[in-house]
């Protein structure tokens, strides 16, 4: 009975330590491969300041360690046992400082980005400003997505506020901004129009087939582009800025398309003056026409008031001698070849149609003229003739 008890507390005391020590083992064995990659946490630490990229490969060997060390037995991240605990920690910070290490440069690198908006921002260039705070947001992220910790550093988080303030400076600006923007492109669209409009007038008095009968489109269309000028200079603020921000790209636009109009403008204004004074000479000898037409038309009329009534021989003399001098006044202008030719071509304008209409006026008037005097004449005959005869008569009767 004895033996047998004795036997039986043997057994359960086996069945109890053999897991125990089983547990034991694997928890050194735990910590004994932890340790390898311990030293390469060190390394990597003391390697920091140096190699940067050697202190990363040391502290991937030291993570790819600590892995296989929590395969083995889990419990070494929660112990204190051999110094666990303080391990831990102490690698954990060189992590992070592995990390800010690499982050650092990266958000100085933006600063210079920051410093540079808020530079520009003071010289009043928005869109330089704009430029410079997008690229150090794009760093200042990066920075961040490696580690935030570095926040944590005061001179860095310090400069990061001052950086925010100067976005926040920089959005304000930036309303002020797109106004200027959308009164400069307003200018330059305004010019394009400009250019346009004295371009096609440019083209169209430049051509073979140009003639003085489309002078007034030219001129219709050099009126448009000087409107659109006209209109383009109410943006006041655009050409102010033009002249305090020359380098700014819609600055040098507009710029571009202002000189490109004033050459135009130059050329184009050249070109219609020269046939601004052919117009000129046509239109006076027109002229001219239409006052020798004048002339004959109150000469025709005349001789139409002459001839109502015949009354004496002296009556058909001045009639017949006013109608010759109106047929002659048109003959000189219709015997004028060039003149009648240029009234041909030239038919839209006004001169040409005042001559057209005192000549159909004239022609009518001596049309019916000649045919008044014609009567008139031919019943003053048979009245005279009458009279001579009754005349006859009565000297007969009393002799």
């Amino acid at each position: 009975m004895n033996l047998n008890y004795k036997l039986a507390i043997s057994l359960i005391v086996s069945c109890l330590v053999v897991p125990l020590t089983a547990k034991a083992d694997k928890f050194d064995d735990a910590v004994n491969e932890y340790i390898k990659g311990y030293k390469a946490c060190t390394e990597a630490n003391t390697l920091r300041a140096q190699n940067l990229q050697a202190a990363k490969r040391k502290f991937n060997t030291y993570l790819q360690q600590l892995n296989k060390a929590k395969s083995i037995d889990p419990s070494i991240l929660s112990t204190t046992q051999r110094d666990m605990d303080s391990n831990l920690r102490y690698c954990e910070r060189v992590e992070v400082n592995i990390k800010r290490a690499e982050a650092t440069p990266i958000l100085e690198k933006g600063f210079t980005y920051c410093d540079n908006a808020k530079a520009a921002l003071k010289n009043g260039d928005a869109s330089s400003a704009k430029t410079n705070m997008d690229e150090y947001k794009r760093y200042r992220d990066d920075a961040m997505i490696i580690t935030e910790s570095i926040m944590d550093v005061f001179a860095l988080a310090s400069k990061v506020r001052s950086c925010a303030r100067v976005e926040e400076k920089l959005n304000v600006a930036m309303v002020e901004e797109n106004a200027i923007i959308e009164q400069l492109n307003v200018a330059i669209a305004g010019y394009q129009t400009v250019n346009t409009q004295c371009q096609a007038a440019k083209a169209a008095i430049t051509s073979p087939k140009f003639t003085l009968q489309k002078l007034d489109d030219v001129n219709k269309q050099m009126n448009a582009a000087n409107k659109a000028k006209k209109d383009a200079r109410k943006n006041a603020q655009a050409f102010e800025t033009l002249k305090t921000q020359p380098n700014r790209p819609q600055s040098q636009e507009l710029q571009k398309l202002i000189d490109s109009a004033a050459q135009c403008e130059g050329e184009t204004s050249e070109h219609i003056r020269t046939a601004t004074k052919n117009k000129r000479g046509l239109e006076k000898q027109i002229n001219a026409g239409i006052a020798t037409l004048t002339e004959s038309q109150q000469a025709c009329e005349a001789a139409k008031s002459s001839s109502n009534r015949f009354t004496a021989d002296s009556d058909i003399s001045k009639a017949e001698a006013d109608f010759k001098r109106s047929a002659d006044l048109k003959r000189r202008v219709t015997g004028d070849k060039n003149l009648i030719a240029t009234v041909k071509k030239y038919p839209s304008w006004s001169s040409s149609q005042q001559f057209s209409k005192m000549m159909n006026s004239t022609e009518a008037c001596q049309k019916s003229t000649a045919a008044s005097i014609k009567n008139q004449k031919a019943n003053f005959t048979a009245q005279k003739k009458k009279a001579q005869e009754d005349a006859a008569r009565t000297w007969r009767c009393f002799s």
